[in-house]
């Protein structure tokens, strides 16, 4: 329902802002052919799109709570990037026409007209300023995910996408101010104060007021050999609302660390969950830079932590029977879930991959949780041969043949990605509905 209501606000926002600019326009045509003043008017409802499809870029990643519960952030992350390519489209539309229109009207050149727009409305130049940031912010984080390179590369290129929505502002408010209807104006100027005060709450202040409240800090850590588990304690944990299968964004106040933010899952059950628990846990595999680097976490370092985040618990749970399917690091949420349900569901299947059985993680910790619950673990090894588990990889055949039932059972998969979309189309080949199957990717 929350879901339905946001799509109607959002088509309600389009077709409102499609209604003023409509009832502010000339007429387009005159003898049957658009005017030049009628492509004007285009560029301008580009224009409008563009602004607001770009505060929408903003309110989609940045971790704003009350639309981040429906959709889970992994989903708004790959909305973000479709929604950045129509803005950037509608952001190069927007000046070419009304630069050709206003070269017709006034029999101009087009780059003197262009000029003319630049040299003589300083808004449209800090406009320009504007797109110039977004283009360059759009062209270097494609050559970051080409390259792999360094995720917080990634993460501070995209700062300067807010002073491009700033300069681009004062554009929005001089292009609106023509309009016949006082509040258009208004209307944009509190748009954009709904929006910068949301980012700024939920993506500085709320993670600083929740590091005030409980003092995260690091009480343990445990290198596993292939991944790394450091255990935090603090003030109130049992207050800190966090549900099993749900990431957090961690940032250690060491020296060497304290630049980079990164996502983790709890790998295991919230303290809510365990009585006697004391400590949140999280779990990295060592996979680059900064997660090869995690053993050398100190023990009292500070931790300031953004989140919860994610809809990948056992609210979604509609059936009586389970399947977890795990692959590698993939493991942590599942991990947490299962200790989380404490044997509610007594038909739970566990199906966890590794290429070997060195790179299996919480081994010992998942056959204590199966012996003290019920359920059943299945492991898989791709390039191994290993008594009592299945040889090969994961796919349609072995589902079929592991787990005959699947299409009545509620799945919760979480691995690599291009191992989850494989698994997924498996699935639904294999009959089970897409509103079966629950999994998050958080990835650039």
């Amino acid at each position: 329902m929350k879901k339905v209501l946001l799509y109607v606000v959002l088509a309600g926002f389009i077709v409102g802002i499609t209604i003023v600019w409509w009832i502010g326009t000339a007429s387009f045509f005159d003898d049957g052919v658009i005017t030049a003043s009628g492509f004007a008017g285009i560029a301008r409802l580009f224009g409008l799109y563009a602004a607001f499809l770009l505060l929408l870029q903003l309110i989609l990643i940045g971790r704003i709570k009350w639309v981040e519960s429906v959709f889970g952030l992994d989903k708004l992350s790959r909305l973000h990037r479709t929604n950045g390519l129509v803005v950037l489209g509608l952001i190069i539309a927007h000046p070419i026409i009304m630069t050709l229109s206003y070269s017709r009207l006034s029999n101009t050149g087009v780059v003197a007209q262009y000029i003319l727009f630049l040299g003589g409305y300083g808004d449209i130049l800090l406009s320009s300023i504007g797109f110039l940031i977004l283009l360059g912010t759009i062209v270097w984080s494609l050559s970051i995910v080409r390259n792999k390179l360094k995720y917080e590369w990634w993460y501070w290129v995209h700062v300067f996408n807010y002073l491009a929505v700033i300069l681009i502002f004062f554009h929005i408010k001089e292009m609106t101010g023509t309009s016949e209807y006082d509040a258009w104006p208004l209307f944009w100027t509190t748009l954009y104060a709904f929006t910068a005060l949301n980012v700024i709450w939920f993506r500085f202040l709320r993670p600083t007021l929740t590091f005030w409240r409980h003092k995260f800090s690091v009480s343990r850590v445990e290198d596993l050999g292939v991944a790394t588990s450091i255990y935090l304690s603090g003030r109130n944990l049992d207050k800190f609302k966090v549900d099993a299968g749900q990431f957090m964004i961690f940032r250690f106040l060491q020296k060497g660390f304290w630049t980079q933010a990164h996502p983790f899952s709890l790998s295991w059950a919230p303290i809510k969950d365990v009585p006697g628990r004391s400590e949140l846990r999280l779990t990295a595999k060592k996979l680059g830079d900064f997660t090869n680097e995690l053993p050398r976490i100190k023990v009292g370092t500070a931790v300031i932590i953004d989140g919860p985040h994610g809809v990948f618990t056992e609210n979604l749970i509609q059936k009586e029977k389970l399947l977890f399917i795990a692959g590698g690091i993939g493991i942590t949420p599942i991990r947490s879930m299962l200790e989380s349900i404490n044997g509610r569901y007594k038909d739970t299947v566990l199906l966890y991959s590794n290429k070997t059985q060195a790179e299996t993680v919480f081994a010992e910790e998942l056959d204590g949780l199966s012996k003290e619950y019920g359920f059943k673990i299945i492991n898989i090894y791709a390039d191994e041969v290993v008594a009592g588990s299945e040889q090969g990889r994961l796919d349609q055949p072995t589902l079929q043949k592991l787990v005959p039932d699947i299409s009545q059972r509620d799945i919760f998969l979480c691995g690599p990605p291009p191992m989850m979309i494989a698994l997924r189309n498996a699935m639904v080949d294999l009959g089970v509905r897409k509103s079966q199957i629950h999994f998050e990717r958080f990835a650039l």
